[in-house]
């Protein structure tokens, strides 16, 4: 998050204004959400002194906190002082993606499920963003 929104400000010598804070607390937001399919499916492997997410408080639990989080990133968009609705809708598009892949994560799943469509939400949401531009 720091990376892609706050670095990019700095070396433009541009103001952190309140949608910069919030740009940057959407994206760690959602790369928090992203990270969550992976703990999921490495419950099986994990060692229990990791102490990760779904072993403590469950699988269950985790993708209930994912779509809150995903809930929270959707909603910050309305407290920007400059609303796009091309911006709101490939969020919104991009929450409701990460929203079902998260529903249909599971420990026993296949290694592709994760590492392709998981991985491929962000590189989505770049197109979206590039073709509603």
């Amino acid at each position: 998050a720091g990376v892609t929104v706050i670095l990019p400000i700095i070396n433009e010598n541009s103001h952190l204004s309140t949608d910069v804070w919030i740009t940057f607390v959407q994206r760690f937001l959602f790369v928090v959400v992203l990270m969550l399919p992976f703990e999921i499916r490495d419950l099986q492997y994990d060692d229990l002194k990791l102490a990760t997410i779904p072993q403590k408080i469950g699988v269950k639990q985790t993708k209930f906190l994912g779509i809150i989080l995903l809930m929270v990133f959707f909603f910050f968009e309305y407290f920007k002082d400059e609303i796009s609705p091309y911006n709101l809708l490939s969020i919104l598009i991009i929450s409701l993606s990460a929203m079902i892949i998260i529903t249909f994560s599971k420990k026993n799943q296949g290694k592709y499920y994760t590492a392709f469509w998981v991985e491929a939400l962000p590189i989505v949401w770049l197109f979206m963003m590039l073709f509603f531009d």
